[in-house]
């Protein structure tokens, strides 16, 4: 018999349009492609119910130079950005001026690509906001009888806007503004909700149609939802800080995603898991994932694969290692990284950092060559403490390369020498909070579960989730700190050397401790959060204007 199904209530629907609130962002660049090129200017306009509730904007120095013909499209040269911060600064503050809105922008593929793309490099965690693109809602609101295209300049012309687009960040924000309110308001009832707005360019499946049931009783809370067949296997796990709401979006044109439109004619049911909090749920989501191994999962959820650099005991040299080792035989290591790709280069810059260049060559071309006792030193040095002596090595190899012209081999150099630091400082990370046996720690927090302001506390346990609570701002976070401790999770993984094969869930709550307004509470064993400053990007190019010909004093008197 098949289930009764309940009549869909008000909260159902999805995100009133009024009450959503949205990011209109546009970038400035150096180019188009987001691997390669970097970032001059974000502009952003915060609206809700028609209503501007704030701006941002800031110049970002893109630590490349500026094409000239770019300059000349925007405005925006070398000495514009020559003092503005770097992107590692201004795209947290960006994130944080989001905060839980929706992204909008027009031709989105482009500016989200960007943010994404630095936001992965810069290991910050992307928040995946709703996102919303004009140019496509715009190619299906404004024909081309009405209009000769759908650039920005001529829909802002077309619809009146009160900024005319400049190929400025903010002044184009501002202009796409004004063309998403004419969109809203042609669509008219057809967008009445958020989620409406984001599928209206696009058409509902057969299979979404049928399936649209499963999401009816799905709770608006934190927690994990698994879209399962007729024999209870679990086909795709995902998270969400409201279930109901982004289950709800499977069964709308909003969801293109192959492997999910592929997965939902087999879907029997939804079944969900209620968290306390987001980072319990994200937590879960990753362990259900390890578990059950659902086949249409995105990759990149099996850190059992990780590779790591690792410099084995004794007299072993640099190789690559599966999974992270304990470290108290002599042994170090730094990653994971992102690609088994990068393995050859970071050792050949660590030997030739250390060894110099001709012993490098010799050691790089066999992995089981062994390591004199005072380059083993050094080299451990640079993988666990210390990176000085690399980027003064590599410092000195980038003024040589510019000055005799050889651009790609330094640009080469460059981006090893930011993987080697990426993957010091994640190591570094995990290896601080994995070592220590109990941390409780405590935030602030505005959840309506505990009826405005409080305490959203977070116990971990040798790099590992342990526990969560929420509690009232009037709760002494001690004792419901000690409460925690009191807890034993059965489904805990077993504490492993640098968070061996749950290096995700504990960079998870890595960010969590990480946030702003964080307290420590009760530790058991030492808690030293590692520096940023250490393996942080910014110390390569410190070291290269320390070097560079013509810095400072003597670029006055006959600089450019």
């Amino acid at each position: 018999m098949p289930a009764r199904r309940r009549q869909m209530s008000f909260e159902d629907l999805g995100t009133p349009l009024a009450e959503a609130t949205l990011v209109v962002v546009d970038l400035e660049t150096t180019g188009t492609d987001p691997s390669t090129d970097g970032i001059t200017e974000i502009g952003a306009v915060k609206v809700r119910g028609g209503e501007v509730l704030g701006e941002f904007r800031s110049f970002v120095d893109p630590q490349r130079p500026i094409p000239a013909y770019v300059a000349a499209l925007t405005g925006i040269s070398d000495a514009t950005v020559r003092d503005a911060p770097v992107i590692a600064t201004v795209l947290p503050m960006f994130l944080d001026f989001v905060g839980d809105a929706a992204l909008v922008a027009h031709n989105a593929r482009f500016d989200v690509g960007f943010l994404t793309a630095h936001a992965a490099r810069l290991e910050l965690t992307w928040p995946r906001p709703t996102v919303l693109d004009t140019l496509a809602l715009a190619r299906t609101v404004f024909r081309r009888d009405e209009v000769r295209d759908h650039k920005l300049g001529t829909l802002a012309a077309h619809v009146g806007a009160s900024v005319t687009p400049d190929h400025r960040a903010l002044s184009d924000a501002r202009a796409t503004v004004d063309v998403l309110h004419a969109i809203i308001a042609r669509l008219g009832p057809a967008a009445g909700t958020l989620e409406d707005l984001g599928s209206a360019h696009r058409r509902t499946s057969p299979a979404q149609l049928r399936k649209k049931h499963l999401a009816e009783g799905i709770p608006a809370v934190p927690g994990v939802y698994a879209f399962v067949d007729i024999a209870g296997n679990a086909l795709y796990v995902g998270t969400s800080r409201n279930l109901r709401s982004r289950v709800r979006t499977y069964f709308t044109a909003a969801e293109t995603r192959r492997k999910v439109l592929d997965m939902l004619p087999r879907a029997e049911q939804v079944r969900v898991l209620e968290c306390r909090t987001p980072t319990e749920a994200s937590v879960r989501e990753l362990r259900m994932i390890a578990a059950e191994k659902p086949p249409s999962n995105r990759q990149g959820l099996t850190p059992e694969k990780a590779l790591w650099l690792r410099l084995g005991p004794g007299r072993e040299g640099l190789r690559a290692a599966r999974l992270a080792r304990p470290e108290e035989d002599g042994s170090a290591q730094i990653g994971p990284l992102a690609s088994r790709h990068d393995v050859e280069p970071l050792k050949a810059l660590l030997t030739d950092a250390v060894m110099g260049r001709g012993r490098a060559l010799e050691q790089h071309g066999a992995s089981g060559t062994p390591l004199e006792g005072g380059h083993r030193a050094r080299i451990r040095r640079a993988l666990l403490e210390d990176p000085s002596e690399v980027l003064d090595h590599v410092a000195g190899r980038l003024r040589a390369h510019v000055a005799a012209g050889r651009y790609e081999e330094a640009e080469r150099l460059r981006r090893t020498t930011l993987t080697y630091l990426a993957a010091a400082r994640r190591a570094s990370r995990l290896r601080a909070i994995g070592a220590v046996d109990l941390l409780v720690a405590a935030r602030p927090s505005s959840d309506p579960v505990i009826g405005g302001r409080g305490w959203e506390l977070l116990a971990v346990r040798r790099g590992a989730f342990a526990a969560t609570a929420l509690v009232p701002w009037s709760t002494d976070p001690v004792a419901a700190a000690q409460e925690l401790a009191a807890r034993r999770d059965p489904d805990l993984p077993t504490p492993a050397p640098m968070c061996q094969g749950h290096h995700q869930e504990t960079e998870i709550l890595l960010g969590w401790l990480e946030g702003e307004g964080v307290r420590t509470v009760l530790v058991e064993g030492t808690w030293e959060q590692p520096a940023r400053a250490r393996f942080d990007a910014e110390s390569l190019a410190e070291r290269f204007a320390r070097t560079a010909p013509d810095h400072d004093e003597d670029a006055g008197a006959g600089g450019a």
